[in-house]
């Protein structure tokens, strides 16, 4: 019998236990920032490019997960815990991104509630339904324009709200698929920073509008290179729900995915694999996009039925080592756009 795991857990149990004997507990209260650099945890190398983005210098930032690796299936290390209790702030995607466990440490773990900052909720996420998204878009091409000019208090008071109290499971994480909710994300990030760190709030506030122009920047881009591809040839299959935002801003259309949940992780029924075959047959669809994260065991039954071609390595979930949030979604658009251009 393997007992590796059980004395993981047994370890991971003991550092929560050690962080509320030592005073990191809510009760015992946060340290404060005296002249110094402020302590930020960041789940995601993804969240974690974004606060580095807007926190520059004046942070000191460790992110939690290495690079390349899949957030929905990451297994909190022991170490996690002394990480969360000492952070200030802790940043994560939220909207049931991150495991279960990793959640929970972070609500065991920080000093206080309050320094734990859900960056999903605060980007105006669209719903998820099994079977496709909602496309609404309401808040792209308003917010930002107001945002230069007047600051980021708009979408703080009204759009935070409406989804305070929502069921985060109905709802897409994967919102860096489209710059705009990045650009939320940033200006959610910095409004944190401020509250924590006025000493250095113009510091934030610079760097976050600069940021959150060359966002604006991205999204002219990524619609010039989606309209090389012909009208009739913008759909696609991937293995699961990752590019909602991407087909609700840029006007492509996921027909379906292999695995029909957010989570990668997930199984699939036989008759779920028969729809898809099904979907593609029916729509004539060319390619089929494997994510390099959680590879599927089911493409090659799918490629086997339906003759469909196959691409890999589409990165969806993460940045890898040394990469930047541009550099992850132009790898990605491109690689869509270069294998819709031309199907035949």
């Amino acid at each position: 019998m393997n007992n590796k795991p059980r004395f993981k857990f047994a370890i991971l149990m003991l550092s929560l236990v050690l962080v509320a004997c030592s005073g990191g507990s809510a009760e015992a209260g946060c340290p404060e920032i005296d002249n110094r650099e402020i302590n930020v945890v960041a789940t995601t190398p993804m969240i974690g490019e974004f606060v580095s983005q807007v926190g520059g210098d004046n942070i000191n930032l460790t992110v939690l997960m290495p690079p390349e690796a899949d957030p929905h299936t990451y297994d909190p290390a022991p170490q996690d815990a002394g990480k969360i209790a000492d952070a200030d702030l802790v940043f994560y995607t939220g909207l049931k991104y991150e495991p279960a466990a990793l959640i929970k440490l972070l609500e065991n773990s920080a000093c206080s509630a309050e320094v734990l900052a859900e960056v999903g909720e605060n980007v105006f996420p669209i719903e998820f339904k099994e079977g496709g998204h909602d496309d609404h878009d309401d808040h792209d091409e308003e917010g930002h324009d107001d945002h230069d000019e007047e600051g980021h208090d708009d979408h703080d008071e009204e759009g935070h709200d409406d989804h305070a109290g929502h069921d985060h499971g109905a709802y897409d994480p994967h919102f860096w698929f489209d710059p705009n909710r990045v650009a939320y994300a940033a200006e959610y990030i910095e409004s944190k920073l401020v509250e924590f760190d006025p000493s250095n709030a113009s510091d934030y506030e610079a760097a976050g509008k600069a940021y959150v122009t060359e966002l604006k920047g991205l999204v002219g881009q990524v619609s010039e290179l989606i309209s090389t591809i012909p009208s009739q040839n913008r759909k696609l299959i991937t293995t699961h729900e990752s590019l909602g935002y991407l087909e609700a801003k840029f006007g492509l259309e996921v027909l379906s995915t292999i695995i029909p949940s957010l989570d990668s992780a997930n199984e699939i029924s036989p008759s779920q694999l028969v729809g898809v075959i099904d979907v593609i047959e029916d729509n004539n669809v060319k390619v089929i996009f494997i994510e390099a994260e959680a590879p599927s065991v089911y493409a090659e039954t799918i490629v086997a039925e339906t003759g469909i071609r196959a691409v890999e390595g589409l990165w969806v979930e993460t940045l890898k080592e040394g990469q930047s949030y541009p550099e992850f979604l132009f790898e990605a658009v491109e690689l869509i756009v270069e294998n819709l251009r031309n199907t035949d």
